[in-house]
């Protein structure tokens, strides 16, 4: 499998089997000294959380593991409130869509922004965009609401292949679709701004 390393002036793509193992030195060449890690509770079964802990060492200072689909505001406000206690200067959202969208809330949630670190073990694309859904589950009923900024573009997006081999194929199809749903919502998005700033 061909492996590439991508740096655009807003992201920087790292794709190779093993790339998880690249996570520590490119952290280190970023700057990011306290990182803040949101997952899932199937990614800390699965060994994913501890590779990951091994690697960043002291630099990962917290981990929220709990992660829900469809980014729960009150999960957002006990993460952000994890993110404030250690001061963290960047957050990893490893997994599907719902850490990794849970990275951008928290990101967002902080003032001003800090970067994002995606590392999708999942097809759904979220990695890409600069787009995530939060649902407002205090209210009745609850409501989603999605919340767009070129600032949530994540700042490092790590492809290990290795992370996707024993995805049920089931949710290989269905992420590969909502994958091709957000690309196609991220090129509205784009073109939308375009022409704003074009007339």
């Amino acid at each position: 499998m061909d492996e590439f390393h991508y740096v655009s002036y807003a992201q920087e793509v790292i794709f190779a089997p093993g790339a998880l193992a690249q996570l520590s030195d490119a952290v280190k060449r970023l700057g990011w000294e306290k990182v803040l890690l949101c997952s899932s509770h199937s990614m800390q079964v699965r060994g994913r959380v501890d590779s990951l802990k091994s690697s960043l060492g002291r630099c990962l200072v917290s981990t929220f593991e709990q992660v829900q689909p469809h980014v729960q505001d009150i999960q957002v406000d006990q993460a952000v409130e994890l993110a404030m206690t250690h001061e963290i200067d960047a957050v990893i959202g490893l997994g599907g869509g719902s850490p990794i969208g849970m990275a951008k809330a928290v990101a967002y949630a902080r003032k001003p922004s800090i970067p994002i670190i995606a590392i999708p073990t999942t097809y759904a694309g979220s990695e890409m965009t600069a787009v995530y859904g939060i649902t407002h589950s205090r209210e009745n009923p609850p409501r989603k609401v999605t919340v767009s900024d070129p600032k949530l573009a994540p700042k490092l997006v790590l492809y290990d292949p290795e992370l996707t081999l024993d995805l049920p194929a089931e949710m290989t199809a269905s992420t590969g679709i909502n994958a091709l749903a957000h690309c196609i919502e991220e090129l509205r998005f784009r073109a939308a701004i375009f022409f704003r700033a074009n007339g």
